[in-house]
């Protein structure tokens, strides 16, 4: 399964990010378990998506008791900005961030071309 928070659930939205067929595949095939945040409605996304809906029995909703708003977006954006992580991270993975120069601006930029195995397979593919 799937283990996201409720804004990688709703980029399944967003044109051309992800392949339909990879959707289908994720969710349908694996499953999903998607850990709400304070600002989203992650029922309500899969309710107005077909194709989650379909699959909306492989989908579990897991609902914070605890709000928290951080997410690995938020981790690896202070940490591109030079920000502590410190509190965030068990200290042995910033170690390991540092280390090899992880999320910071310079790795962004080395990396920005990069096409990651995964969607290797749809590059030159233009259609959705």
């Amino acid at each position: 399964m799937l283990l996201c928070g409720a804004d990688v659930l709703e980029s399944f939205g967003i044109p051309n990010m992800w392949k339909q067929d990879d959707i289908a595949e994720i969710v349908g095939c694996h499953g999903l378990v998607c850990i709400t945040r304070s600002d989203s409605n992650p029922d309500k996304f899969i309710h107005q998506s077909d194709l989650l809906w379909k699959y909306r029995k492989n989908i579990h909703i897991v609902h914070e008791w605890v709000t928290n708003d951080m997410s690995a977006t938020h981790v690896r954006r202070a940490l591109r900005r030079g920000q502590s992580v410190r509190y965030l991270l068990p200290d042995s993975v910033i170690h390991y961030i540092k280390e090899h120069n992880l999320y910071s601006a310079e790795s962004e930029q080395k990396n920005a071309d990069v096409v990651l195995a995964p969607l290797q397979r749809y590059a030159g593919d233009s259609s959705s």
